[in-house]
């Protein structure tokens, strides 16, 4: 058990110390040429996107370095609520997911469909509202989404909660999602 917990911290202490830091360097890189004078304001707002971007992914290989230094495992209710503040979302959690597997891939579904409402729907509010039967999430974002052809995230999303016994309903676009256990 011991060796596992070292393997923890020296894994934890090479993503601070590698990946963690290089992204921040390639934030502090961007915001400098973002403040550039003779950069257009096109310019501008695409290195705002990336900037942007480069932080969201800064905050969750922090998150996953938080997780690694810890002497337990995150129960899902916790990774979810860690997640979730990595995200540029006013949120709001009603009841806790199952401390069991369960829990564990419906942790990693309500972050994938909070990304979505964030970064695709505009949202900047969430409501995840969690009981044994059912798990609803209401946010402010666009209540219509663009066709695309391929949905992949959609789809592996349907599929994670297939293969748990779950299935997922979109109201109003995106804005209204409901999980529900099928049996």
């Amino acid at each position: 058990m011991a060796d596992s917990a070292e393997e923890r911290v020296r894994i934890a202490r090479e993503l601070h110390d590698g990946i963690a830091q290089e992204l921040a360097a390639i934030g502090y890189a961007l915001d400098n040429e973002i403040g550039r004078t003779d950069t257009t304001m096109e310019s501008r707002r695409a290195l705002r996107a990336i900037r942007e971007e480069i932080t969201h992914l800064n905050a969750k290989v922090r998150a996953e370095i938080f997780q690694l230094r810890t002497a337990r495992e995150a129960q899902p209710q916790e990774k979810l609520e860690v997640a979730l503040g990595t995200l540029n979302l006013d949120f709001t959690i009603l009841g806790r997911l199952p401390e069991d597997p369960t829990g564990v891939e419906l942790f990693k579904i309500l972050v994938e469909l909070a990304r979505n409402a964030s970064d695709h729907g505009e949202a900047t509010t969430l409501e995840i509202d969690i009981t044994d039967k059912s798990i609803s999430l209401e946010n402010d974002g666009l209540t219509t989404h663009p066709v695309q052809d391929y949905r992949y995230g959609l789809l592996g999303i349907a599929e994670r909660l297939q293969s748990i016994g779950w299935e997922m309903t979109l109201q109003s676009g995106f804005s209204h999602i409901e999980i529900r256990k099928v049996n």
